[in-house]
């Protein structure tokens, strides 16, 4: 059983326009509930946290194995970004923050070509955080403002996926 989708070229749209949401009673039984919208912000984390963590653990292995400076550096802006990138996505997920550059609302569908978009985009997009994130702090010369860097490029960055992942799977379409 999939998540609806109202056509929209690499987006799932229905969880983004509905209150329902595929629940499992166990022993193998889906089925679709209506859930509140604390429930339904939850159940998107949980989602979001899988479609972003297992294609970033190449970059999150390298950022916890080579950083050891401590402080503001490139681990916290890394949890930070890393943070951002899920309750932002899981808020676009479910339709309460519309993404930048479309009308369409809702997350990234789960294809083929689309993971490969989120192996790439991820891992970059966390390699900035990491690294970006501390240098800029470093040219303004306060340490702390690495935790606002990485904010700030993560939200950037999480409300342009969408369309990024648009654009990619029209091109790969044709």
């Amino acid at each position: 059983m999939r998540e609806r989708d109202d056509g929209a070229p690499g987006r799932q749209t229905g969880p983004a326009t509905t209150a329902t949401r595929r629940s499992w009673y166990g022993h193998g039984t889906l089925t679709r509930v209506e859930k509140s919208p604390v429930n339904r912000y939850l159940h998107d984390v949980t989602y979001v946290f899988a479609d972003v963590s297992i294609p970033s653990l190449p970059v999150l292995f390298v950022v916890m194995m080579t950083s050891v400076e401590a402080g503001f550096g490139a681990v916290p802006a890394t949890m930070v970004g890393w943070a951002t990138l899920v309750a932002v996505a899981a808020a676009i997920r479910g339709g309460w923050i519309q993404p930048l550059a479309t009308d369409t609302p809702g997350w990234v569908a789960v294809t083929p070509s689309l993971v490969v978009l989120r192996l790439v985009y991820y891992n970059l997009l966390l390699f900035a955080v990491a690294y970006g994130s501390v240098a800029l702090a470093d040219l303004v010369g306060r340490p702390a403002a690495s935790l606002g860097f990485a904010f700030a490029i993560a939200l950037l960055a999480t409300v342009l996926f969408p369309r990024v992942a648009e654009s990619v799977y029209r091109r790969l379409s044709v």
